[in-house]
């Protein structure tokens, strides 16, 4: 079985060449996590949706990997492409630091940075809204029997 949802997270983020003019993004992210196979440290998931940056991307389709490390150093790595308004290829970049000591915070707060090729263009931080996404996302949650299970 697989386990599929949805994640929608909203913020803020920066261009490096203009720290001053802080912009709102949002990016949806539809998640396909295969169940894993035996005990594993890891486990990689597909991701697709759509980002929209203010003034970089409206809306734009994305493509990419969600990574869970349930092992220390505890990390939820996001990335995927999209392509900005300009038709310029990006690169999404982030990660959640899971921790006991500070749960709510940790679980809902991603950090990244968007790249052009090897060069970061924006800092960028992403929050889940527990009080107005928590239903739709527990209302996405939906487990898929593969051809894998028997």
């Amino acid at each position: 079985m697989s386990l599929h949802y949805t994640e929608t997270l909203r913020g803020s983020y920066f261009l490096v060449e203009s720290p001053d003019d802080v912009r709102t993004c949002e990016i949806s992210v539809n998640v396909c996590l295969p169940r894993p196979k035996g005990v594993v440290q890891e486990v990689e998931a597909e991701m697709s949706g759509s980002a929209s940056f203010d003034r970089l991307s409206d809306n734009a389709p994305i493509a990419g990997t969600l990574r869970m490390r349930w092992i220390r150093p505890r990390r939820v790595d996001y990335q995927f492409a999209f392509v900005a308004q300009d038709g310029r290829a990006l690169q999404f970049r982030g990660a959640k630091h899971p921790s006991l000591l500070r749960p709510l915070y940790t679980a809902t707060t991603l950090w990244g940075t968007v790249h052009e090729g090897d060069r970061a263009i924006a800092m960028v931080s992403l929050h889940f809204d527990l009080r107005r996404d928590l239903v739709a996302f527990l209302q996405s949650l939906d487990r898929q029997r593969g051809d894998d299970t028997r």
